[in-house]
């Protein structure tokens, strides 16, 4: 009886074994087309008129970028359904213009990295304290269309990479931040440079309207069409959410990555006047990153209204004219997208 059961089951191996090995050749066929190959995406909705939107150029030379005190340390030791088809749209807005608030002073004066022209105040300083190294850029626009996003190969989809430098580079931005890598997934609200690509939410989400308004919410709260309806320029999915309503630091994260690590981050201080912070980490005798809740306190001493936080790790990069700011984690890697700002028509 043994020796006919041993029989039964030899007979049926190989089918077990061939049955089993198609199952494989499937799962790694749909994770291959699913998650690997770049797969191109589409404008759902156009909610800001790109035709006021001004075309990122390069400097003019009388608005070179300076580096302020090259050879001086610059350190302060406190801190300050899936790509469907196009969509009409009824509503069409203009960018937000902050001529009123936008600094007349030289905002760079002793700064690390420094640009300054009439439309555009970027200022970056790097902060060392306590086993951690990190670079703030204080921003200031004075219109919302100099506020730009970019793509890897100036194409949205998924699997879609490329070097953050090589990203600034081709859109000639003076100032660039690494984003959500939004196409490392396939859910997650995308709005940039006021088109809709995904309208799907599984995150926290920020969004910055053509009024220069940035706010943040939780994945409950948020709706896509409200954001809309309400002139959304740029929205990323990713998060958390950095400070509360009242801009006051958060303690506690509902978050997997807890600990000390390299982040990215972005405040909002007024319309036009904005905040980002790259948390340079895992690197000892340098920096050692930080704790979300950290990072949800230096926003908050800074006297930012809302911050979110961005693609970490060896993701987070700061660019300045080009070139690297920060140390990135293994020397960094490829993103799909990134923040940008540049002169405009």
């Amino acid at each position: 009886m043994m020796l006919k059961n041993k029989r039964h089951v030899m007979h049926a191996l190989p089918v077990i074994i061939r049955d089993v090995t198609m199952v494989a050749v499937i799962l790694v066929v749909f994770a291959l087309f699913h998650h690997v190959l770049p797969r191109s995406g589409k404008v759902l909705q156009n909610i800001v008129d790109p035709n006021s939107v001004a075309t990122v150029v390069p400097a003019t030379p009388d608005t070179i970028p300076t580096d302020a005190a090259a050879n001086n340390s610059a350190v302060q030791t406190q801190a300050e359904a899936q790509f469907a088809a196009p969509t009409p749209t009824s509503a069409v807005y203009t960018p937000g213009d902050f001529t009123a608030a936008f600094p007349s002073a030289d905002t760079g004066v002793g700064a690390l990295h420094s640009y300054q022209s009439d439309d555009l105040r970027i200022a970056i300083n790097m902060v060392q304290a306590n086993d951690i190294t990190y670079y703030v850029a204080d921003v200031w626009v004075k219109s919302i269309s100099t506020f730009k996003t970019a793509f890897a190969k100036g194409e949205y989809g998924t699997g879609i990479h490329q070097e953050p430098k090589k990203i600034a580079q081709a859109n000639n931005a003076i100032f660039a931040f690494t984003g959500d890598y939004c196409g490392a997934r396939n859910s997650g609200v995308v709005i940039r440079n006021g088109d809709l690509y995904r309208d799907s939410v599984s995150s926290d989400v920020c969004v910055l309207y053509a009024d220069g308004v940035m706010a943040t919410y939780s994945q409950a709260d948020f709706n896509v069409m409200d954001a809309v309806d309400n002139a959304a320029w740029q929205a990323w999915g990713f998060g958390p959410r950095l400070l509360d309503d009242n801009g006051g630091a958060i303690i506690e994260f509902d978050s997997s990555i807890k600990g000390k690590n390299p982040r990215n981050a972005m405040g909002y201080y007024e319309p036009g006047h904005y905040c980002f912070i790259t948390v340079d980490g895992r690197q000892k005798g340098y920096s050692v990153g930080m704790t979300l809740a950290e990072l949800s306190q230096v926003f908050a001493d800074l006297g930012c209204k809302a911050a979110f936080n961005l693609d970490g790790g060896a993701t987070a990069e700061m660019l300045f004219n080009g070139e690297l700011v920060n140390r990135p984690y293994k020397g960094g890697r490829q993103s799909s997208d990134i923040i940008c700002f540049g002169e405009g028509n």
